[in-house]
């Protein structure tokens, strides 16, 4: 029964191991959100469209090769208790850029982004009817920072946040005009350029081509590990030898023999020392 709890632990401790993490515990598997700058004046029963940012490292659109960033929003939490308002937004036209309609009740709430896979994003405190106060950022971004250019004329708020641009984005490849007419009035066939090669799609694909190495590696020392917790429970648990107590029936004075095989008083070898307990002293008539 031991050894079949130390083996369950063991197979259940690799299952755990191997199942894909959440991109939130990945190496850099954190984002923030950007609100586009607010109304001043916010009251209680009014539409508005908000425009909003996720950025991954707080620099940068979602790039984790494989995965989908998901549905992202804006979420309202009272900070009286009890109230949750989650607003799904749409992407806009740049990169890692969303707008979202909501519509705020009286009171208290805190701000949150919701950021696909990422872990909630918490943005300030509204007051309704009043404004929104911003919570420190939660990042350290600044001089020293190098950061790239995903966006053109639209960029996220406080862009490049006090750090140096190493790059833009290459932009989209320019059309190719239409060749000439041949002679004869026949055209050439249009040929279209080629697409550049998308790294995302060629990094997810390395990353496909062998997604169940970590659970063999998993599986293999979750083995080792169980042979060697049996190993040390045998030996803390190791029974007595069998010599050293005497067989069933039998008595230390017998000499390991049973009672069926012990030997009579009269058939003992000439010579051998009679016991005190099998001499028996009878007088003379």
């Amino acid at each position: 029964m031991r050894r079949l709890l130390v083996a369950l632990g063991a197979v259940a401790m690799a299952i755990a191991a191997a199942l894909p993490a959440h991109a939130e515990t990945r190496a850099g598997g954190w984002a923030t959100t950007e609100l586009d700058p607010p109304p001043d004046k916010l009251v209680a029963g009014k539409a508005y469209t908000i425009g909003y940012w996720v950025l991954q490292h707080g620099t940068h659109p979602f790039d984790i090769p494989g995965e989908e960033l998901g549905d992202t929003g804006l979420r309202l939490i009272s900070t009286s208790g009890g109230t949750t308002l989650n607003f799904t937004g749409t992407p806009l036209p740049e990169p890692a850029h969303y707008a979202v309609t909501i519509k705020i009740p009286d009171g208290q709430w805190r701000l949150q982004g919701i950021q696909g896979i990422f872990m909630p994003y918490d943005i300030g405190t509204m007051d309704i009817p009043g404004g929104l106060s911003l919570t420190p950022p939660q990042i350290g971004r600044g001089a020293g920072l190098e950061v790239v250019d995903y966006w053109g004329s639209i960029k996220p708020p406080g862009f490049p946040w006090d750090s140096e641009v190493t790059s833009s984005q290459p932009p989209a490849p320019p059309a190719t005009a239409a060749p000439a007419p041949a002679p004869g009035g026949l055209s050439q066939p249009a040929t279209a350029p080629a697409a550049p090669a998308s790294p995302k799609a060629a990094t997810a694909g390395a990353d496909e081509a062998s997604p169940y190495l970590p659970v063999a590696v998993t599986a293999v020392l979750a083995v080792g590990v169980t042979l060697l917790v049996q190993r040390l429970i045998r030996t803390r648990v190791r029974p007595g030898h069998a010599d050293s107590a005497p067989a069933r029936g039998t008595s230390p004075d017998d000499g390991g023999l049973s009672d069926g095989a012990r030997t009579p008083d009269h058939l003992d070898e000439p010579g051998a020392t009679s016991r005190d307990e099998d001499v028996i002293t009878t007088g003379r008539q």
